[in-house]
């Protein structure tokens, strides 16, 4: 994070300068301002939360004004790459809208500085709600600014650590392997769930990062808790941004190269939303991926809209049946008819069955009947940390 302070009249950017950044006011005030034929002009005054600075960021032109501070003045420096990424995971039409705007802004502009002075007849002029009292602040994207920030920084810091899960055999309970799932150790927030930084890390593009680290780890620690000859096999989440190319390919053949981990013991675990968006390219990742020697796994099966075509078309090895349908089992409904279709159908297809979600003992014997591989869910064991994998395959 890039934090800067500025004195009173202290100028941030001046006018015609080039545009590397964008700024967030954590605190103080910053005038937009610009001297036309010897006339100040006070374009705007902006207070905590606002932004500014982006319009040349976003265009690539120049400051169309100078900003200096009000008041001491501390600021949160927005790179370049934070504001593009944004512009380009919103529809195109956003970034259409945006270069149109900013091209009509930087027009206006010119034609009021030039104007003002000789109408004005004045040698200071202030533009009408240029206060920010009367603008008033908002504070989201400060908050979404500091967020990702402490994100990046809790990468850099080592924070992000794997939790395991157990997946036993659900005929004799004994343990087949470990779900990995992500962990934020956060020093003044203490363990942060995954609810809490997934959706962000999705947002701002490091939950490539996030993955990866977790994988790594992972496989570093699982290896060192099992005993030889008896490697449980390791399921680990990837998210959906990592099949749009083929880099996640190289990353996984470096981790099982550095950790020594058993490619045939890892599992990937995607969702159907992987795959939605360029369905070709997916295929094609999987299919590299596959040539790991991993295999692959569907997860929350049958939350989809099109998770049988999926099933005809991509080289899954695994099935996880979404927890929606396997805490149902046994009360009113369809819902035994619909596992037992899914069960019977993976095994047609030799692929093997994981029912997420079993929170209670009276979900077992309808899952056994039916023919489930594999089970996982705090019936079993909430995840837990690396410090008690050797109590748990100990078992």
């Amino acid at each position: 994070m890039i934090r800067k302070t500025y004195l009173p009249g202290a100028t941030i950017f001046f006018e015609g300068q080039p545009a590397d950044c964008a700024y967030i006011v954590e605190r103080g005030q910053v005038e937009i301002c610009a001297v036309r034929d010897r006339t100040h002009i006070t374009l705007a005054t902006l207070g905590q939360g606002e932004i500014f600075g982006e319009m040349a960021v976003l265009d690539d032109g120049v400051r169309s004004a100078e900003a200096r501070a009000v008041q001491e003045t501390e600021v949160l420096i927005i790179r370049s790459d934070q504001l593009r990424r944004r512009i380009l995971e919103a529809e195109p039409i956003v970034g259409q809208v945006l270069s149109s705007l900013i091209k009509r802004f930087r027009q206006a502009q010119t034609g009021l500085l030039s104007d003002l002075p000789t109408r004005m007849g004045t040698s200071h002029v202030v533009m009408p709600n240029a206060n920010c009292d009367e603008i008033g602040s908002s504070g989201a994207a400060l908050e979404w600014l500091l967020r990702e920030y402490d994100l990046e920084r809790g990468l850099a810091a080592c924070e992000f650590v794997p939790f395991f899960q157990p997946i036993v055999m659900i005929e004799d309970r004994s343990i087949a392997g470990f779900e990995a799932l992500a962990r934020w150790r956060h020093p003044e927030r203490g363990l942060v769930p995954p609810s809490e930084f997934i959706d962000l890390g999705e947002r701002c593009g490091l939950i490539r990062h996030i993955d990866l680290a977790i994988i790594a780890e992972a496989c570093r620690l699982l290896r060192q808790a099992t005993p030889v000859g008896a490697t449980p096999f390791l399921s680990v989440n990837l998210s959906a941004q990592h099949f749009t190319d083929f880099g996640v390919v190289a990353s996984l053949s470096k981790i099982l190269s550095d950790t020594g981990f058993d490619p045939a013991h890892l599992k990937v675990e995607l969702t159907e939303t992987a795959l939605v968006q360029d369905p070709r390219k997916a295929h094609e990742v999987l299919t590299q991926i596959k040539g790991l020697g991993v295999t692959i796994a569907l997860d929350d099966f049958g939350t989809g809209y099109s998770s049988l075509s999926y099933l005809h078309s991509f080289p899954f090895d695994v099935l996880k049946i979404d927890q929606s349908f396997v805490r149902q089992l046994g009360k009113p409904g369809r819902t035994h008819d619909i596992v037992e279709t899914i069960i019977m159908l993976a095994n047609r297809m030799g692929m093997l069955v994981v029912a997420e979600g079993i929170e209670t003992p009276d979900l077992i014997p309808p899952l056994q009947q039916l023919g489930c591989t594999f089970g996982q869910g705090y019936h079993y064991s909430r995840p837990v940390p690396a410090s008690e994998l050797a109590g748990l395959l100990a078992r």
